[in-house]
């Protein structure tokens, strides 16, 4: 049970099953005074996060054309946060390996469709699959993490 229902919980049986007392209502004054520091507290130990998680919800926005009352941004934001950390380095090792063959694409700084290349287009560009990159990528995405908190985690 989380600490949410359990507030609910007493509530109710405070309002609807139980005759509270002065110090029922104290102490459960008490407990709903203590979450609430704990979760100011919590977002302020977690400003990264909340940095990162405040940007990409815009961002969510904006692509969805949404407003803050649509549920669609915070379930996507809510898919990644579910995902085990390996999936998200294989959608980010995907992603990347899409960019670069894109890159591939480009001809003297256009980027122009395969129906489009002209035979000497065709002669320069040398298109190549991407290589297995999983542990190098892991443990640049770890160090990357890692020297931002350390930077700015104070």
């Amino acid at each position: 049970m989380t600490i949410e229902n359990a507030i609910k919980h007493f509530e109710f049986k405070l309002k609807n099953s139980w005759k509270p007392t002065a110090t029922d209502i104290q102490a459960y004054n008490a407990i709903l005074e203590y979450k609430t520091k704990k979760d100011s507290q919590q977002f302020i130990d977690n400003q990264l996060f909340g940095k990162l998680y405040i940007t990409y919800y815009g961002e969510l926005l904006k692509y969805y054309r949404a407003t803050v009352f649509d549920k669609q941004p915070q379930k996507d934001l809510e898919d990644v946060l579910s995902d085990p950390i390996e999936k998200v380095i294989q959608d980010f090792i995907i992603k990347a390996n899409d960019v670069e063959r894109a890159l591939e694409y480009m001809i003297d700084g256009v980027l122009k469709h395969p129906l489009q290349w002209t035979e000497q287009d065709k002669a320069n560009i040398n298109m190549k699959k991407p290589p297995n990159i999983y542990d190098e990528t892991v443990d640049n995405l770890t160090a990357m993490v890692n020297n931002a908190i350390n930077k700015y985690n104070k």
